[in-house]
This record gives structure tokens, C-alpha cells and sequence, in this order.
């Protein structure tokens, strides 16, 4: 996907407060609901110059505060030229857990070029009591999981449009997939053969309003990844009320970064780094 920057991005000669030092100059890759009140809270420092850079997946998107810029970086080598073009001091991942690729290139880029590096992700669900959660370890478990049953189930699909071919290939299951946006018409076309009916909603919802939906669907198992956060919990908290299993799908490994799991602890992060660095100057 070709990027486009939706504000200017001002050069770094530029970028000063008061005509004094140049402003502090983060990447914030972006995505989540994190990544939107950080940026809302850098912005708002006038020694900070923030640019938020999201995949552009969905098109009805929520705003965000500061500079944006949408669309892939074109692999490693693609970031690495991004970040030495627009001199970029700290980098901050606050994508989606699940946003395994990014997340690497954005390791080993930092990593080549000697750039500050975190991760903001908020903490994985636990299973609580009453859970009837299987946990598998990635997507490919999942579907294997789904293959290795006997009886046809109707399944609340939470994972998105990515994986969507994936699951209802295995026909012999019927699925309710939710999702913000109409799926691609090459996915909606072999999906009408394969007993899927997607609902076109965006979240967050409430308890009662995923219990209806697993009542309304009579749904015998919902299909989660391990997103964690407060945004999309009550679909947890319905299904443990009505004795719905959960296939759990656990995280991707992590390169060894640094995670933060509060925008809190991470503005703290990035004042303590600026202020030693600062120091070291003088």
C-alpha cells in the first residue's frame, strides 16, 4: 500500500518551539485506542512533534491529534528510510497486539539505526472463574481446533476480516463474523457458499448487547484473539454468563522490547528519556 500523509510534516529545521530547540520528533504507529489518547496527549506538549502512522485498513477512521500519515512503510528497508528522512527520535509501537509484522520491522529498524524503541500494549485477558476458554496458541491451532470437531457449531467470529477465508473454509460450521467494514468482494462471494452471516458494527459494546447477540444467534462458541483492554471484554463476560466456550487465541511472539501498558507510564517514559537527554547535553 502507497502512504499519503494526510498533515504536513513539517522539516526539521522547522519543527521548533518559540524558535528555540528543535521539538522532540516521535513515531507513533498506531492503530488502537492507545495509540489515539497518547497522541492526545503528546500533542498537546509544544516540545514534541508527533506523527501518528496507521495501516489504513478501515476507512471510516476515528481522528487522531498531530500529524498522520496512512498506509505501509514497505518493509524493513522502507522503515528504516522513513525514519533517517524525517529524523525521527523515539519510536513508540502501540499497534495492535496481533500486528506481529510491524512490530518486528520496527524492532530491527530501531534497532539498526540506534533509535529509542518501546512497545505500548495493553496487558493480555487472564481466564477468569467460570471461563470455558481452549486456549490454542496461534490461528492455524484455531482452525484446527474447528476441523477436529464432530458436530456442526454456530460460531461468533471476533478475529477480523484478515482471517475471515480462513475460518469459513471449514464449511461444516456455520459463522456470525462482526466487523466494522463490508468484507472485500472476492471474501464476500466465497463466503455466501460457506454459510457465513456478517454484522456490520463497531464497537465497544455492552454486556447486554453481546448477550443478545449470542442469544439472538443461539451461538455455541465464540472465536476471540487475546486483544486484552476494557474495549471489546464484555463479549467475555457475556459468553462466561451463558456457559459459551471461548477459543482463545494467544499472542504472537514479541522481540525483546520494552512493553509499557499504560499511556501513562508511557509519558512518564518519554519525559524521564527527553530530560536525561537533555542532561547529557549540557
Amino acid at each position: 500500500m502507497i502512504s499519503r500523509v494526510t498533515k504536513n510534516i513539517p522539516e526539521r529545521a522547522k519543527a521548533k518551539t518559540n524558535d528555540s530547540a528543535p521539538q522532540s520528533r516521535i513515531l507513533i504507529l498506531g492503530g488502537t485506542t492507545e495509540a489515539n489518547q497518547l497522541a492526545d496527549q503528546l500533542s498537546q506538549n509544544p516540545t514534541y512533534h508527533i506523527t501518528t502512522s496507521r495501516a489504513g485498513v478501515t476507512t471510516n477512521r476515528q481522528k487522531v491529534s498531530g500529524n498522520e500519515r496512512i498506509g505501509g512503510f514497505g518493509g524493513i528497508e522502507g522503515l528504516c528510510e522513513y525514519l533517517e528522512v524525517h529524523a525521527i527520535d523515539v519510536v513508540i509501537d502501540a499497534t495492535h497486539p496481533f500486528a506481529a509484522t510491524i512490530t518486528d520491522h520496527a524492532w530491527i529498524a530501531c534497532q539498526r539505526l540506534e533509535i529509542p524503541h518501546l512497545v505500548l500494549q495493553r496487558p493480555a485477558w487472564k481466564k477468569e472463574e467460570n471461563d470455558a476458554w481452549i486456549d490454542v496458541p496461534d490461528m492455524q491451532a484455531a482452525q484446527d481446533y474447528l476441523q477436529s470437531l464432530d458436530t456442526s457449531l454456530t460460531i461468533l467470529l471476533t478475529t477480523g476480516q484478515k482471517e475471515l477465508n480462513s475460518f469459513t473454509s471449514i464449511t461444516k460450521h456455520h459463522f456470525v463474523a462482526r466487523m466494522i467494514e463490508p468484507p472485500a468482494p472476492e471474501t464476500e462471494t466465497k463466503a455466501e457458499k460457506q454459510n457465513l452471516k456478517v454484522i456490520l458494527q463497531r464497537g465497544p459494546f455492552s454486556v447486554d448487547e453481546e448477550t443478545r447477540l449470542i442469544k439472538e444467534e443461539k451461538v455455541d462458541l465464540l472465536i476471540s484473539k487475546n486483544s486484552g483492554g476494557t474495549g471489546t471484554s464484555a463479549k467475555l463476560i457475556a459468553a462466561r454468563k451463558h456457559n459459551v466456550p471461548v477459543l482463545m487465541i494467544a499472542r504472537p511472539p514479541q522481540p525483546p522490547v520494552m512493553i509499557i501498558s499504560t499511556v501513562e507510564d508511557c509519558l512518564n517514559w518519554l519525559q524521564n528519556h527527553f530530560s536525561n537527554k537533555q542532561v547529557h547535553k549540557k
